[in-house]
């Protein structure tokens, strides 16, 4: 939309009067000036590193804790590197679906939103979590959950992976994980 809207505007300094030249090189400059000012603008929408939205359903456990170990390597668009290591509180939430042994989560660390589903099997304290996901086609991707812990009526202590490979790049996170019971 833009780009037409300039093109209309060259088309119209084109026919402008020689007695008028200095006022048409003003007026593209001008033009030019409100162009790039719109095409940098719609590039500022803050993009959030991560997943998209996950529709969460089933018992809520929040995340009290998670001390983690995040490594993201890009390697499309802007390449580059992050590792962080670190403890939060309050970091997100972990769903159970009882009739199916379901689940989602979505925690938010670093400036990173990771959501996803899986799928778990719970014998009597013992907790296991566990996706394994590949696609191939007009790229390669990989996910991969493997976290298990222990499980009480209130609270679940978890360790493990989360892992996502893609042709852009890598993302892993080693995690242990208190949640606690809404």
């Amino acid at each position: 939309m833009v780009s037409i809207f300039i093109h209309s505007i060259i088309t119209q300094l084109s026919f402008l009067n020689p007695k008028n030249l200095m006022k048409s090189k003003f007026s593209f400059f001008l033009v030019a000036l409100i162009s790039v000012a719109l095409l940098s603008c719609s590039e500022d929408e803050e993009k959030r590193k991560g997943d998209g939205d996950v529709t969460h359903t089933g018992e809520k456990w929040n995340v009290a804790t998670i001390e983690y170990l995040l490594i993201d390597q890009s390697t499309s668009g802007t390449i580059g590197q992050t590792f962080a290591n670190d403890t939060k509180a309050n970091a997100g939430s972990f769903y159970f679906s009882t009739d199916a042994n379901k689940g989602s989560f979505e925690i938010s660390v670093e400036g990173y939103n990771k959501e996803d589903t899986f799928s778990y099997t719970r014998d009597g304290d013992n907790i296991s979590i566990i996706t394994v996901e590949q696609g191939v086609g007009a790229g390669i991707n990989q996910n991969v959950i493997a976290i298990s812990g222990t499980a009480t009526e209130t609270q679940m202590n978890l360790q493990g992976t989360i892992l996502k490979q893609s042709n852009g790049g890598q993302f892993s996170m080693t995690v242990e994980i208190l949640l606690e019971k809404e």
